[in-house]
This record gives structure tokens, C-alpha cells and sequence, in this order.
């Protein structure tokens, strides 16, 4: 080799220097996903608003029609619960409300991810298969079959109360819920309605009520977190307009929810 000529280093990547870049490459990703998780939520939350907006379009629509009078749910959570209701999926504001909507309603939350949906091959799926049919449920105090109302003893001397089973019986129809999203799994997951009265049997803390209403309602289903009274989700009202609202805003106590119309 000449003395004019240089030469050129071939030095690779130390072992250090290889680690040192996958940490960083790692950092980079944890700080990426999270954003992109988030994002997708969002937009997951922002199109099940879109959903619960038409289900209350299709609802106004249907009250104009029967003088005020609420669609009713009519699947069961419990059998028992289904003696008396012939074709209850005939007779669920899924299939009620239809005719009302502009267009065919979408009834599947993009937030929902419930194994129990009917898959596209039916081939071995049993006849008496119980299967979610909706992502969204009815407040079941606005119910004229499932309002807790019906097994209530009034005191003597004072008549029973009346389902609010209409507008004209909800006293403030922008505080009171009138559509949840069910929970993913478990019995209410195939109902089309919560029953929030049962509430009422879990002692005042906030931690165990949030635990109890995530089984019945998807109350976190717009964060993802584990239930708890700050757990998000969406809800449309009796007036129509839809929101994102943390559980303990909507649940305090029996006397104080926006749930029961009576309740304040």
C-alpha cells in the first residue's frame, strides 16, 4: 500500500452500543402506543355518541307517534324474567324503533367487544343459544315491563306509583338517563336493560357501587379502566342529547341518581 493511501475503519456496533439503541427504540414505542390507543378510543367513543344520537332520534320519532309514550325493553337478563312476553325480540326497542330511524339503526357499539355477538357462520351455534342481540340498553326505570316502581309496596292508604313509561311522567328530561351500553360479558350482556334498583342493596361506598353497575352497564366503556366511580362512559338522556359522564355523576345513592325520575 502506498504512504498516500488511507485506511478505512470497519468497526461495527459494539454490543453496548446495540442495546443502547433497542432501549431507545422501546422508550420511543411505550411513548407512541399509548397516543395511538387513545386515539382510537376517542374515535371509537366519538362514533358510539353517533349511535346513541340516532337511537334517540329514532326514539323522539316513535314518542311523537304514541303520544309520549317510551319504547319498552324486552329482553331478559333472567329467564324467569321473560314468562308473559311472546317474541321478546319482536317487542325490544331494537326492533320497535327501527321504523322510526333515519336509516338502519346501528346497534353495535364500536366500543362493545363481546364475544356473545352471533358470528357470521351459524353452522354450530345451538337454536337455544342466548346471544347479544345490542350494545345499548334501556334505563329500566323509564320501563313499562321492568320499572322497579312495579314491585314497590306503597304505604297504606297511598296508591302504587305509575312506571315512567312517558315524557310527561320524567319531571326533568335532560338529567335522566334514558340509554346505557352493556356490559361485554355476563348475564346483562344479552339484556336490553340494567336493573339499577339493585343498586339500592349495596351499602353507600362509591368503590363497591361502581363494581356492582359494571355489571350491568358498561360504566367505563369510554376509557377502558377497571370500574370505578371515575369510570367513564356514554349516555344518551330523555331529551335527546348524549354525553360522556363519569359513573359517580350519574349514581350517588338511591335518593340522589339519574336513574329514577322520582330521584334528585
Amino acid at each position: 500500500m502506498s504512504s498516500g493511501s488511507v485506511q478505512l475503519s470497519r468497526r461495527g456496533f459494539t454490543i453496548v452500543e446495540m442495546l443502547v439503541v433497542v432501549g431507545l427504540i422501546a422508550v420511543l414505542v411505550g411513548l407512541v402506543l399509548p397516543g395511538i390507543s387513545m386515539a382510537r378510543r376517542a374515535s371509537a367513543s366519538s362514533k358510539d355518541l353517533s349511535n346513541l344520537r340516532s337511537l334517540s332520534q329514532a326514539h323522539a320519532a316513535y314518542m311523537n307517534v304514541f303520544k309520549e309514550c317510551f319504547a319498552d325493553a324486552a329482553l331478559p337478563d333472567d329467564p324467569a324474567e321473560n314468562e308473559g312476553i311472546e317474541n321478546p325480540l319482536e317487542q325490544s326497542f331494537i326492533t320497535t324503533l327501527q321504523p322510526y330511524a333515519d336509516g338502519a339503526l346501528d346497534l353495535r357499539s364500536p366500543l362493545d367487544r363481546s364475544a356473545l355477538w352471533a358470528p357470521m357462520d351459524m353452522t354450530d351455534v345451538p337454536a337455544d343459544a342466548v346471544l347479544r342481540r345490542t350494545s345499548y340498553g334501556l334505563n329500566n326505570y323509564l320501563s313499562r315491563r321492568f320499572s322497579p316502581v312495579l314491585e314497590e309496596t306503597p304505604p297504606s292508604g297511598v296508591a302504587p306509583s305509575s312506571p315512567a313509561d312517558r315524557l310527561s311522567r320524567v319531571p326533568d328530561p335532560s338529567s335522566t338517563v334514558c340509554f346505557v351500553i352493556m356490559p361485554d360479558d355476563g348475564p346483562f350482556a344479552t339484556a336490553d336493560h340494567p336493573h339499577i334498583e339493585r343498586l339500592a342493596d349495596v351499602p353507600a361506598n362509591p368503590d363497591q357501587l361502581a363494581a356492582l353497575a359494571a355489571t350491568m352497564m358498561a360504566i367505563s366503556a369510554t376509557d377502558g379502566r377497571r370500574p370505578s366511580p371515575a369510570s367513564e362512559s356514554n349516555y344518551s338522556y330523555v331529551d335527546g342529547h348524549t354525553a360522556t359522564v363519569r359513573f359517580e355523576r350519574q349514581y350517588e345513592s338511591p335518593n340522589k341518581n339519574a336513574f329514577d325520575p322520582r330521584a334528585r
